[in-house]
C-alpha cells in the first residue's frame, strides 16, 4: 500500500512540475511579447469569446473546473495581475501545485501531519504569488502615475485629443502603465467609450490618485473646459499624497515586517519539526487535544488582522 502511495505521489509530482512550466512559459511569452495572448484584450473580446465557445463547445475538464468554487472571481484577479492564463487553467496548475507540495511532504517524512501541512502550504501559495503580483503592478503603476499625466498633459498641450493621449502613453511608457493604457486603446477600438474603459482601467488598478484622474475626465466631458489644466492641477495634488504616502510606509516598515515574522514563525517551525523528527507533533492532532491547533489558528488570524488594522493609515 505504501509503495502504491509514493508512486501516486511521484506522478503527482511530475504532473505539477509540468502545469508549472506551462505556466511559467505563459507568463514570460506574455511578459516579453514572445506571444501576444488574446485573453488579454479585454472584456469586449472575452465575450466574443465565449460565445464562440458556447458555439463550439469547450471541453470537460475546463467546464469542471470552471464550476468549482475557488474559481469564481480568478478571471478578474487573472486580468489585474496581467497573467496570460484562463481561469480553468489556473484551478488546474492550483490544485496540482497543492496535491504535489502535500505528497513531498509525505514523501519526506512518510506522516500525513507534514503532508497535511504542506498541502496547506501548496494550497495558500498560488493566490498569495496571484495577489502579490497585483500588489506589485498596482504599485508600479502608482510610481508611474505622475510621469503619466505629464506625458498626457503635453500631449494635450500639443493639440492631440484624449484618446491620442492615451496612445501616446501606452507607446512611450514602460510597463505596466503602457499595458494598461493599450488595454484602454483596444477596448475603445472595440467599441467601448472612453468613460467605460476607464472605468474598468480604475477597477483593475483600485488606486484614489486614478479614480481622481477619471473623475476629472469625467467631469470635463459632461461640462467641458481645459482638461490639461484640470490634469495639471490634479498633479500636483497627487504628488503631494505620493510624498506622504512614502513617508507612512517608511515609518511602518519594521512593523508590517514583524507582523508577518510572527505570524509566519510557528509553521515554519512546525514544518521544521516535522522533517527532523517525524511523528513529533502526532499528539496535538488526537482526539481530545486537537483544540489546541485550531485554537493557536484562531488566535494567531485574530492578531494579524488587529495588527493590520493598527498600521493602517488613513489619510
Amino acid at each position: 500500500m505504501t509503495q502504491w502511495l509514493i508512486w501516486i505521489t511521484i506522478g503527482l509530482t511530475v504532473l505539477a512540475i509540468v502545469a508549472l512550466f506551462r505556466g511559467l512559459y505563459l507568463l514570460i511569452a506574455a511578459e516579453f511579447g514572445v506571444q501576444i495572448d488574446e485573453r488579454l484584450l479585454g472584456p469586449a473580446w472575452r465575450e466574443l469569446q465565449k460565445r464562440r465557445q458556447a458555439e463550439k463547445g469547450t471541453r470537460l475538464w475546463e467546464r469542471v473546473l470552471a464550476q468549482l468554487p475557488i474559481a469564481r472571481g480568478v478571471d478578474r484577479h487573472l486580468e489585474q495581475a496581467h497573467v496570460a492564463l484562463t481561469p480553468s487553467e489556473w484551478v488546474a496548475i492550483w490544485l496540482l501545485v497543492t496535491l504535489a507540495t502535500a505528497s513531498m511532504g509525505y514523501l519526506l517524512t512518510q506522516t500525513w501531519i507534514t503532508a497535511l501541512l504542506m498541502g496547506i502550504l501548496g494550497f495558500l501559495l498560488p493566490p498569495m504569488w496571484l495577489n502579490r503580483r497585483i500588489e506589485q503592478r498596482r504599485a508600479a503603476f502608482a510610481d508611474q502615475l505622475i510621469d503619466t499625466l505629464r506625458l498626457m498633459i503635453s500631449a494635450l498641450q500639443a493639440g492631440h485629443g484624449l484618446l491620442q493621449a492615451v496612445q501616446l502613453v501606452a507607446e512611450e511608457m514602460p510597463p505596466p502603465t503602457s499595458e494598461e493604457f493599450a488595454q484602454v486603446v483596444r477596448e475603445v477600438g472595440l467599441g467601448y467609450s472612453m468613460n467605460e474603459a476607464l472605468r474598468r482601467l480604475g477597477e483593475r488598478m483600485a488606486n484614489d490618485e486614478l479614480d481622481m484622474v477619471i473623475t476629472a475626465i469625467n467631469i470635463q466631458n459632461e461640462v467641458g473646459g481645459s482638461l490639461s489644466e484640470i490634469l495639471e492641477n490634479i498633479a500636483e495634488t497627487i504628488e503631494e499624497r505620493i510624498r506622504l504616502q512614502g513617508e507612512i510606509r517608511a515609518i511602518t516598515a519594521q512593523q508590517r515586517m514583524s507582523a508577518l515574522l510572527i505570524t509566519a514563525l510557528p509553521f515554519i517551525l512546525a514544518l521544521i519539526i516535522s522533517v527532523i523528527s517525524p511523528g513529533y507533533l502526532n499528539p496535538m492532532f488526537e482526539p481530545g487535544w486537537r483544540w489546541l491547533p485550531l485554537s493557536a489558528l484562531f488566535m494567531m488570524g485574530i492578531g494579524q488582522l488587529l495588527m493590520r488594522r493598527m498600521l493602517r493609515v488613513d489619510y
